[in-house]
């Protein structure tokens, strides 16, 4: 759950306007896909090798739709920037801060592919043995999607608002607020995802798994994703304020990430003696609990609390 706090947003933008950007956001995904597809079936089209010894690693792993994913959003990202920028335009946004976030947005997709090939095998293929289907699939655009959506809706070109008594360098601050919600939220995605994986593959006991997985893994990896989310916007975030803010609720993601985690660990240990069955419903009411006996008493409450991630309002769009 997110909440929007600090800093104003950077303009309302009319029906129309907003009509159009996600007009244009569909159009941009739309012949991104299109050309995705023709440069991944025919690369001779574009002067490329028809069988280039990526794709043929690609193709012996059977990993050819999560590359395509890959390949698609590192398409979609400059044609929706592209595409946007006449808009960008027309209501006098920046074009130039809006580009220099397309390209660190775009960075961030190519190392998520590097990341994503050395971690490949936690994901069995489509038609391997214990398959997972689409879940390699679904894990990538969880944390790729973010980008897409802030790229794709225009929201890197931001206006330029008439400098205030509290703001002295108001552009500056909204690039700021940008790059640190998406700091925190992507932060927040691969934690999550890092959580399930290692869930996932929890074999101490084997049969403890259910525990470590969901809704356990889940939460605990969500909540330290938080925690250095948070920590990494404070450095970012240029109000001394928001800083202290980010910074306390970094301490405290971290604590209950770390009392989630022990909590994930103990209901797991339950499989020595449990089935697997058993052991998933006690790791399934297990978090919540936590959560419920921590309201009670104060001591606890200190390592376990409740709280929103908190991103800068009027940040993304």
């Amino acid at each position: 759950m997110t909440a929007a706090t600090g800093g104003r947003a950077s303009g309302t933008p009319t029906r129309r306007g907003k009509a159009s950007r996600i007009a244009v956001g569909i159009t941009a995904g739309a012949a991104s896909l299109v050309l995705a597809l023709l440069l991944t079936s025919s690369p001779g089209r574009f002067g490329l090798s028809t069988s280039p010894e990526l794709f043929e690693r690609v193709r012996a792993e059977d990993r050819g739709s999560d590359a395509f994913i890959f390949v698609w959003a590192l398409i979609a990202i400059p044609v929706a920037g592209i595409l946007q920028t006449p808009l960008a335009l027309a209501r006098r946004a920046r074009i130039g801060a809006g580009w220099a976030l397309i390209a660190s947005y775009w960075l961030y997709v190519v190392l998520m592919a590097a990341v994503a090939w050395q971690v490949r095998d936690f994901f069995p293929a489509p038609d391997a043995p214990g398959k997972n289907g689409g879940l390699f699939g679904g894990v990538i655009l969880m944390v790729i999607g973010l980008p897409l959506f802030v790229v794709g809706s225009g929201g890197v070109f931001r206006e330029v608002r008439e400098v205030g008594s509290d703001n002295d360098n108001p552009l500056s601050t909204q690039i700021r607020d940008q790059l640190t919600a998406v700091t925190v939220l992507c932060c927040t995605f691969l934690g999550a995802v890092t959580g399930l994986i290692s869930g996932f593959n929890f074999s101490f006991p084997h049969d403890g798994f259910p525990a470590m997985f969901l809704p356990g893994g889940l939460l605990w990896g969500a909540l330290a994703g938080a925690a250095l989310g948070m920590r990494a916007g404070a450095l970012i975030t240029s109000s001394a304020d928001s800083r202290r803010r980010m910074t306390d609720a970094a301490k405290s993601f971290t604590r209950t990430a770390a009392s989630m985690l022990a909590c994930c660990l103990s209901v797991s240990q339950l499989g020595w003696l449990l089935p697997v069955w058993a052991v998933a419903l006690v790791g399934l009411a297990a978090p919540y609990v936590l959560f419920v006996v921590a309201g009670r008493y104060e001591r606890l409450g200190w390592w376990v609390e409740y709280r929103q991630i908190e991103v800068p309002k009027g940040a993304l769009y």
